[in-house]
């Protein structure tokens, strides 16, 4: 097992919690939720384990619960081929899910929180299921909120303007997207958030694929992290929403 990467990223681990450690069952973050999910959404009931090669970061407190920073890092374990990042008493408990490809098992995102409660990442690694989280108390109703963006009548000018910066030395690559993120659940704001997001190399194969819902956050930041090889760039991104809309870009290093 090769050690964790989060310490490459700028801040390493100050300030955040997490729990991904020793082999464990049952559930340590003591839900009552995690049973139900962990059966719907990685479709194998009661078979998961913890282990110290994956861990959950994310802050014990949200300042604002429209915003809340949070890491996945596998890189610790082998051969994963996705992560499901969910949250326990969401509204959407289903935030992501990471097919890593041919790029790091490490992403980093922030989601919209609608109650105190543990964040999970489960990672499919060795045909095994893989759980690290964190709890994180927060005041609640970033699903629940209109988008701050609503506020501003100049909107739409930026909507879908994407920006993003490689870094070789580390392979990290961080990408943002102006987006409302809209979950439906504010009155009278209808549905409309991003549903996927794809990484391509110079001869346009695909890096890695990233599945989006509703909790992630508004005006999304993601970093990944990129072998030698591909740090190098260029990386194509392309994203789609629930509209219809397509982004596309291109970062070199």
């Amino acid at each position: 097992m090769a050690a964790i990467l989060s310490h490459l990223l700028p801040g390493g681990e100050a300030g955040l919690a997490a729990f991904g450690g020793g082999l464990t069952r049952p559930d340590r973050l003591d839900s009552g939720m995690w049973d139900l999910h962990s059966a719907d959404l990685l479709g194998v009931p009661g078979v998961w384990r913890t282990d110290p090669g994956l861990r959950l970061l994310a802050p014990g407190n949200a300042e604002d619960a429209r915003h809340v920073p949070a890491l996945a890092d596998a890189t610790g374990l082998d051969r994963v081929e996705r992560m499901v990042v969910t949250i326990d008493y969401s509204p959407f408990p289903l935030a992501l899910v990471f097919h890593p490809g041919r790029a790091l098992p490490l992403l980093g995102f922030g989601v919209k929180y609608e109650i105190a409660g543990p964040i999970r990442a489960s990672a499919l690694s060795g045909g095994e299921w893989i759980m690290g989280g964190a709890f994180i108390d927060a005041m609640g109703g970033g699903c629940s909120a209109p988008a701050v963006t609503h506020a501003r009548p100049d909107w739409q000018d930026g909507f879908g303007e994407m920006r993003a910066r490689l870094w070789p030395e580390t392979g990290r690559l961080r990408v943002g997207i102006r987006h409302p993120m809209d979950t439906g659940l504010a009155d009278g704001v209808p549905a409309h958030h991003l549903t996927d997001l794809t990484l391509t190399d110079a001869a346009g194969a695909e890096i890695a694929r990233l599945e989006i819902h509703e909790p992630l956050e508004e005006n999304p930041v993601l970093t990944f992290l990129l072998p030698p090889d591909l740090a190098r760039g260029p990386v194509g991104i392309t994203a789609r929403d629930t509209s219809g809309f397509r982004f596309s870009g291109r970062v070199a290093a």
